[in-house]
């Protein structure tokens, strides 16, 4: 006696929906990597900072170590979000390894070039907010990282939950390069008088706010986990940048920066 089970098949409005997802995530990831390009064309073609000055001497090797981690994290990233939108679920699976050993090295590096940027920057460095104002930034930036991707680890077999948080623990760090675009930054900065947050948050945001705009036109659906990824980011960059302004902090970034 035999029997055969029968199954449904999918609707084709469901698998469409599912594609124009998975092509979002590229075109977000594409996206990040011309805005790091961007923002980064200096450091990329002539090992200047985005001042036009030469790196530092005393921290060069870490400098180039961190870009060159954070550099292969987008790649992959980009590699990542191919596979998905081609159905190769396989291959980004096994490739998810490589991203935790990327992601083990990135932190730690990612926080003591920080704060060696800091220890040998210029007292009148990053005018009018000063270095230890600014230190908030990148550190904000490599906790949103760890949070976001630690998180897309965890969430890593659903992907309703992984693919915000991997999108927005990567915007996480695409935020240096974006946030180097002079002619964006600049705007924001004379748009609001030189605010801490709208000149070193305000192109990311955007950039946040344009993805979620983009995913809603595509997909035809409010992504409430996209959404609350994105509160949590600007959340963070409104905290943080209140945090800046203490007396404590001041206090605490001379101390770990002498």
């Amino acid at each position: 006696m035999s029997s055969t089970i029968a199954t449904a098949p999918i609707p084709a409005n469901t698998i469409q929906a599912e594609h124009k997802e998975r092509l979002f995530y590229v075109i977000a990831c594409l996206v990040m990597i011309t805005g790091v390009a961007i923002g980064f064309h200096m450091f990329y073609l002539h090992g200047l900072n985005d001042a036009g000055q030469p790196v530092t001497q005393l921290s060069a090797p870490l400098v180039y170590v961190h870009g060159g981690l954070m550099t292969c994290w987008m790649v992959l990233f980009l590699l990542q979000c191919g596979l998905v939108l081609k159905g190769n679920r396989g291959l980004h699976m096994r490739l998810g390894a490589t991203a935790v050993v990327l992601y083990i090295a990135i932190v730690p590096i990612g926080v003591i070039t920080a704060l060696k940027q800091i220890h040998y920057s210029d007292p009148g460095s990053f005018p009018p907010f000063g270095p230890y104002r600014f230190l908030t930034l990148p550190l904000t930036e490599i906790a949103n990282f760890t949070l976001f991707i630690g998180l897309g680890f965890l969430f890593r077999r659903r992907p309703s939950l992984h693919r915000p948080l991997m999108l927005m623990g990567t915007l996480s760090v695409a935020q240096a390069g974006i946030g180097r675009i002079s002619s964006v930054r600049n705007a924001f900065s004379q748009a609001t008088h030189a605010s801490f947050f709208p000149t070193f948050w305000g192109s990311t945001v955007a950039v946040a706010l344009l993805f979620w705009l983009i995913k809603l036109a595509m997909t035809r659906r409010l992504d409430r986990n996209l959404a609350t990824a994105l509160a949590l980011f600007i959340t963070s960059g409104l905290l943080s940048s209140y945090i800046s302004m203490t007396g404590w902090w001041l206090r605490f970034a001379h101390y770990v920066t002498r």
